[in-house]
């Protein structure tokens, strides 16, 4: 496999890809893994040469052949399989391309946002289940004392009614007194 020259950009060391090389993630999934093709071209060192799709700015979408120990070992051969694009659709399938990877982005980050939420519903999940332990407690503690409570009026119910017994039969007494005294002074 030859290489090719393009004057698209830099050229990464550590891949044996086309210059401009990009190590970001395909945006979409390959349909067909890099080995999966036929039929079959080797590379120089006589295995079958890995397919891959370049995404850089300068080849986005285009297909290249490449030794498949070339991220390994920084082959520097490789050979484009499809003709440039236009520019026009070269300019659409880097806008495509951005645009996904910004929405993997801000998927990641939504999902980091979520899991704090979901912790923070945990935490006051928690804080909730513990102020219904310490209600129902006071609850029982509030019955007990109302129990307590009940057994201690009942005595002061009868005490209060001795009392209430005395006084009224006092004043009986004295009015009775200030009859008798009023008629032995009259």
């Amino acid at each position: 496999m030859e290489s090719s020259s393009s004057s698209s950009g830099a050229r990464s060391s550590s891949h044996g890809g086309p210059p401009g090389y990009s190590p970001n993630p395909s945006p979409i999934p390959y349909r067909e893994q890099p080995l999966a093709y036929e039929p079959s071209e080797d590379c120089p060192c006589h295995k079958k040469a890995a397919r891959w799709i370049s995404w850089s700015n300068g080849n986005p979408g285009r297909r290249y052949l490449t030794c498949q120990r070339s991220r390994i070992f920084g082959t520097l051969s490789w050979r484009w399989i499809d003709d440039p694009t236009t520019p026009f659709l070269r300019q659409l399938l880097v806008d495509l391309r951005d645009a996904v990877n910004n929405l993997r982005r801000e998927n990641t980050q939504l999902r980091g946002v979520n899991a704090d939420l979901e912790m923070g519903i945990e935490d006051r999940s928690t804080q909730n289940n513990a102020l219904r332990d310490a209600l129902r407690k006071m609850k029982e503690q509030n019955q007990a004392l109302e129990e307590k409570l009940g057994q201690t009026e009942g005595p002061l119910n009868v005490k209060n009614n001795g009392h209430q017994k005395r006084m009224l039969f006092s004043v009986v007494l004295i009015v009775m007194i200030v009859f008798l005294v009023s008629k032995l002074a009259a």
